[in-house]
């Protein structure tokens, strides 16, 4: 189960970390595009408004402030990949194509397939927009939102139910048996925690943010963090394997601190 893990983690790393490549090098060959950064008042309304879906997804009409969120998250990183990997353009449509698969071809494979479309361009996205203090800054601070929002309030299980009994994962579905990759979707969400594990896209997308913030000042050490992570996954899915009784863990904490460890290590051997 942690090939699967990997490869898909790796994925998204890798295609988002290629994007912020490219991007930073458009940036640098067309000096008159100016790079979008996000100030401390920005973060502040940016957290606001995750708090803000979180209580409205628990409302009445939960369901669809979900499916409304996740069709935006998908449609806007697929339209960032295609404009940076193909034609500006042709942005909008890639991303219209790639929501008509989704919710015509409903297997766990498709699924998959468009988490690492849409969370690569987040990532790049949002990671060259910021510098690589606040990433670290962000990393910590979201690590300690995770451990007390799974195991204190435990809200965010709570959301995560919610996202679950609407249909709309945010995250990797990992079946246990490679055949479940061609699973419906719908008939896998009864045997989540069992043939089926999910592995959330914010411990997916921070870490790749983070190293994508590094690309602009060295290509190795946004690759030397990017590997770090999948060692943080690898950490994660053995610390999830040995509970004794398997219940929903903070994922991003061993995966940031594998990320910042990667990073002190580049600036040591000035990578």
């Amino acid at each position: 189960m942690f090939a699967k893990e990997a490869f898909l983690f790796g994925a998204t790393i890798i295609i988002g970390l290629a994007a912020a490549y490219r991007y930073a090098i458009q940036l640098s060959s067309a000096p008159i595009i100016q790079a979008p950064t996000f100030s401390f008042g920005q973060m502040v309304f940016l957290a606001a408004a995750i708090s803000f879906f979180v209580l409205a997804a628990k409302g009445r009409w939960g369901k669809y402030v979900i499916w409304t969120f996740f069709v935006i998250v998908i449609w806007s990183g697929v339209q960032v990949l295609s404009d940076i990997f193909i034609r500006s353009s042709l942005g909008i449509f890639s991303g219209i194509l790639v929501l008509t698969l989704f919710f015509s071809w409903r297997s766990v494979l498709m699924h998959d397939l468009t988490m690492i479309l849409a969370l690569a361009g987040i990532g790049a996205t949002i990671g060259t927009a910021i510098t690589p203090t606040v990433g670290i800054i962000a990393l910590i601070a979201l690590s300690f939102y995770d451990i007390i929002a799974v195991y204190r309030t435990r809200h965010m299980v709570r959301l995560a139910e919610g996202m679950l009994k609407a249909g709309a994962v945010s995250g990797f579905i990992i079946p246990q048996d490679t055949k479940g990759f061609l699973t419906d979707r719908r008939l896998a969400r009864p045997h989540f925690g069992d043939k089926f594990m999910i592995l959330g896209s914010g411990d997916v997308v921070f870490p790749l943010i983070f190293a994508a913030s590094l690309m602009r000042q060295s290509l190795a050490e946004a690759v030397i963090v990017g590997t770090f992570s999948v060692i943080g996954l690898l950490l994660t899915h053995l610390l999830f394997v040995g509970q004794e009784k398997r219940r929903a863990m903070a994922a991003l904490p061993p995966i940031a601190t594998m990320c910042l460890i990667g990073y002190l290590i580049a600036l040591l051997f000035n990578l």
